[in-house]
């Protein structure tokens, strides 16, 4: 685990690693059409209801990533730089069920991301709340095999998924802020602020 937030490295080898390309060359404006229809996609404010995890995030189908429907740009940057680095990856392929809970109700878990080569998943959280932190508990403790490849990304700044992800056994935690500090000038359609 690593002891300095400010460290780079670890977020740049963590890509580096699983990939034929080190130093991957910046992408290109391919189509300004492609861009236009993201910024449509991703700009259109619809009425949410109360209590949706998502009703802050920006949710839509990404033109430039063939259509994969991401809840976040944050999901959307991170398989942009899969994509910079022609990481082979699948977006929400798996879903891991859990024997059901006293009621009787059967919960799940669905990573982001699996990296098709190393079979490692990939968690993007901005937003943890108590049924997330319940849910990755389970994954844990049901799915010991693939927890142990389990890389997450967060935000440095915060201190509470921090802890929480420490706390759990997380192995590879990987700070957002990083990625954008070392890949947003390097992909065209990167959509967190540069």
């Amino acid at each position: 685990m690593r002891e300095d937030d400010n460290d780079l490295e670890v977020e740049s080898d963590f890509f580096k690693s699983r990939s034929r390309i080190k130093n991957p060359k910046p992408q290109k404006k391919i189509f300004k059409e492609v861009e236009e229809k993201t910024a449509t996609l991703v700009g259109d404010k619809k009425k949410r209801l109360r209590g949706n995890a998502y009703q802050h995030t920006k949710t839509g189908a990404r033109p430039d990533l063939n259509g994969i429907v991401c809840r976040s740009s944050w999901e959307s940057d991170v398989l942009r730089i899969l994509q910079l680095f022609k990481i082979d990856f699948q977006f929400e392929p798996t879903t891991f069920y859990f024997p059901p809970d006293a009621r009787g109700k059967i919960q799940a878990y669905l990573p982001d991301i699996l990296l098709v080569k190393t079979e490692e998943y990939i968690e993007v959280k901005g937003m943890l709340d108590a049924r997330g932190r319940n849910k990755l508990r389970k994954f844990k403790k049901h799915y010991p095999e693939e927890f142990k490849k389990f890389t997450v990304i967060i935000s440095k700044t915060n201190k509470t998924n921090k802890f929480f992800f420490k706390k759990l056994g997380v192995n590879n935690i990987l700070f957002y802020e990083h990625l954008k500090t070392l890949y947003a000038n390097k992909i065209s359609h990167w959509e967190g602020r540069k």
